[in-house]
């Protein structure tokens, strides 16, 4: 476990590289070896194909869109294949049943009710392949005719080209022309999974940990969204269903990991309105799976919503950033300017070009925008992670120095009340000496010197007698020790306490003072309660003034090993972090020329720190 919180976000990127490449060498050497039984074909395109529609046949050029018709109204496509060989067809179909002839004798049927769970209307888009043995004894001449039904849910059914080879060759055709994309999608998402994983069991720090889940979990939408759309997906996740759901689920809910990230990234001046927009990012994807579950809505067609509502998402929080990397000066908004500004720019292009200019059968635009987006946020990420615990550690110093100080007020406070009730006291003992005065009297008058003396032993006595002895000049540095001592005492911990710390010390602070000694005695009385009760518990703690330097030894009892870490060690408390206080005390040292050494050693843990005093 130690060495896994050493793993970073580059870590997790590279791990996922790896498994992709390994997965593509994997898929593409069998179809790059000719030589292999069944070796790889040349495919062909077929383009020019006879269309019947409604009684009227007209030859058309692929790709071709049919619009507006009647839902059901069949779509049959033909088209020649003039050969005795055995043949394979790649046949697309979206979201439409079709029906697959072979010189006029039905061969397979898709998407026909009861094939497709029933809160679709349309059958999920997909790629099959079908292959056709012909007479090898007849005259070569085929026909291969494809019937669609027009959808229930677009007003549009495009019909791609259809590819003729064998099964090899057909693969890497898909293969050939979709791997990119495919194991872009596939690293995308495994690295938004390794993200997700790696901020679940590494980052102590909430706001890092939350920062890592966010992005990760954006970047694990964007790959199942275009796994989802990416034909090559059907050779490898054999199920319409699945994908059609992978497809419009990651597409859906994209916008609000991103917002996420964004809200624990940087601190908004619109935080209220962008916190609704994440908010409603988040439960709308619910609402459309409810509506599809219902069969009111398809996803295909809430689809046209999440076309507006996400570039206008974007838009937002891109103007958000501008205003406060300008009006505001945050250097954070500045840093993330960029990469939300390229992602908005791929989704407002990837819009454009589904409506307008068709150059792209899925979104390719916005993968790779996506892909930039991730090139760019695996530097600032390390940074926002290095500022937040850089943060977090000032936090907690400053939170833990709040605890020495209370403890030092408190001591004092209580030395305060018994001087208080000492001089109470010692006023009424003055108060009643010419009472004593006269019983002493009485006594040397009747001849007993002897009860006189031992009346005046016991008034000297009370007299002097003190509820407690400062353990050195220091009020603050008295004050801490006595509170850690007093609770080290009360859990059975043998204490020896020797200091000689003046009441001023040059160049050193009294808080200062308390910290050091405060995170010294904190420590040790920590680790002494960790003992099972069969060996004793000591604490140890000197303190001199040696050649102008305050010198710290202290030693204590050690019954769990601690992990180190560089020149401290991984306290017990706090969640594993690296230790507070040991730092704390180091610091301080360096500050004021000195040094601070921590050993564990056995069953015992020793320090030594040694502060260089200025003169007075």
């Amino acid at each position: 476990m130690a060495r896994l919180k050493r793993w970073t976000t580059g870590h997790a990127i590279a791990a996922a590289a790896v498994l992709l490449i390994v997965l593509a060498v994997a898929f593409s050497m069998p179809y790059r070896l000719p030589a292999l039984p069944g070796g790889a074909m040349p495919s062909r395109h077929v383009e020019q194909v006879l269309a019947a529609v409604n009684g009227e046949q007209k030859t058309l050029m692929l790709p071709y869109t049919f619009r507006n018709l009647p839902p059901g109204t069949p779509i049959s496509i033909s088209f020649p294949v003039e050969t005795r060989e055995p043949f394979s067809v790649l046949v697309k179909t979206v979201y439409a049943p079709d029906e697959v002839a072979f010189n006029g004798e039905t061969v397979s049927t898709y998407g026909t009710k009861g094939t497709y769970p029933s809160f679709l209307d349309d059958p999920p888009t997909t790629v099959r392949v079908y292959t056709f043995r012909p007479d090898p004894l007849g005259n070569g001449e085929n026909t291969i005719t494809v019937t669609y039904d027009f959808p229930h849910d677009r007003a549009q059914l495009p019909v791609a080209p259809f590819a003729i080879s064998n099964i090899s060759g057909i693969f890497r055709y898909e293969f050939m022309g979709l791997m990119a994309c495919f194991f872009l999608e596939a690293f995308l998402a495994l690295t938004g999974l390794a993200l997700v994983l790696l901020s679940l069991s590494v980052y102590r720090l909430e706001k890092g940990r939350r920062m890592l889940q966010q992005l990760g979990l954006f970047f694990l939408a964007v790959g199942v969204w275009n796994i989802g759309e990416n034909d090559f997906s059907v050779f490898v996740i054999q199920n319409p269903v699945l994908l059609y759901t992978m497809a419009f689920a990651g597409l859906f809910f994209v916008i609000a990991p991103l917002y996420g990230f964004a809200l624990t990234a940087v601190p908004f001046r619109w935080r209220r309105l962008l916190t609704t927009v994440f908010y409603a990012s988040a439960a709308l994807p619910a609402f459309a799976l409810l509506l599809q579950l219902s069969g009111l809505v398809m996803m295909m067609q809430s689809l046209f919503f999440f076309h507006v509502f996400h570039p206008a998402a974007l838009l937002l929080l891109t103007a958000a950033l501008i205003h406060e990397a300008v009006r505001e000066e945050n250097r954070r908004a500045r840093w993330m300017l960029v990469p939300i500004a390229v992602l908005c720019v791929s989704a407002v292009v990837e819009v454009l070009n589904y409506y307008v200019f068709h150059s792209f059968e899925f979104s390719l635009i916005f993968l790779f925008g996506s892909f930039v987006f991730l090139l760019l946020m695996l530097v600032l990420a390390d940074v926002f992670l290095h500022k937040d615990a850089q943060m977090r550690q000032a936090y907690e110093r400053q939170q833990h120095e709040s605890e020495l100080m209370a403890v030092r007020l408190s001591a004092e406070k209580k030395r305060h009340d018994m001087m208080m009730r000492e001089e109470r006291r010692l006023a009424k003992l003055r108060h009643d000496l010419k009472h004593h005065i006269a019983l002493l009297t009485s006594f040397i008058a009747d001849g007993d010197p002897g009860r006189a003396q031992d009346y005046l032993a016991e008034l000297s006595e009370n007299i002097r007698r003190k509820t407690s002895v400062p353990c050195c000049e220091n009020v603050a540095v008295s004050a801490v020790i006595e509170h850690y001592a007093a609770l080290a005492r009360q859990d059975g911990i043998d204490t020896v306490i020797d200091t000689d710390v003046p009441e001023k010390i040059g160049g050193i602070s009294d808080t200062e003072l308390a910290s050091v000694f405060g995170n010294l005695l904190e420590n040790a009385l920590e680790a002494c309660r960790r003992g099972n009760g069969e060996k004793a518990a000591f604490i140890q703690l000197k303190a001199r003034i040696l050649d102008q330097r305050l010198v710290i030894l202290m030693e204590n009892s050690l019954f769990e090993q601690p992990r180190p870490s560089g020149a401290f060690y991984h306290s017990s408390k706090r969640g594993g972090q690296h230790g507070i206080g040991l730092r704390s005390i180091a610091d301080i040292a360096e500050a004021h020329g000195g040094t601070a050494r921590f050993e564990a050693d056995g069953d015992a843990f020793r320090s030594s720190v040694i502060l260089e005093l200025s003169a007075q």
